[in-house]
C-alpha cells in the first residue's frame, strides 16, 4: 500500500514540475529567426555575414508536453534558439524548418553573425 501511494504521488508531482518552458536569457542581444519565406534577407547581406554553423532547438518532453499548449512549446522552442544564437554570437538565424513530432516543438537553423542589424 506505502508504494502505491508513492507512485501515485510521483505521478501527480511529475507533470507539476515538467510543465516550464524556456526562458529566454536576461541578457540576450536581439537575433533575428528568418524563415524560409524570408530567404532574400538573407542573401542580401550573405557577403557580409559569417555563417557559424547549425543550430536546433526544441522544447516539450515525452512526459509534459499533454500539460503545455502547442503556443507555448512553439516559444519554448523560439527562446531556446535565441538563447543557443547568443552563445555562438550569431545575430541572425535561418530558420530552415520545423520538425515535427507529437510530443515537442524542434527548429533546425542556421547561425549568422552579420554586421548589419537585420532588425
Amino acid at each position: 500500500m506505502m508504494l502505491l501511494k508513492k507512485i501515485l504521488l510521483l505521478l501527480f508531482l511529475l507533470p507539476v514540475v515538467s510543465c516550464t518552458v524556456i526562458q529566454p536569457y536576461p541578457d540576450n542581444k536581439p537575433v533575428r529567426l528568418i524563415y524560409y519565406n524570408e530567404l532574400n534577407v538573407v542573401k542580401a547581406n550573405a557577403g557580409s555575414c559569417k555563417y557559424l554553423g547549425p543550430l536546433v532547438s526544441s522544447e516539450g518532453h515525452w512526459y509534459s508536453y499533454l500539460f503545455i499548449s502547442n503556443e507555448d512549446l512553439t516559444y519554448g522552442a523560439i527562446n531556446d534558439m535565441i538563447n543557443k544564437a547568443n552563445r555562438a554570437g550569431a545575430n541572425v538565424v535561418y530558420i530552415n524548418n520545423n520538425i515535427d513530432f507529437s510530443t515537442s516543438v524542434t527548429l533546425l537553423g542556421q547561425a549568422y553573425n552579420c554586421p548589419v542589424e537585420l532588425h
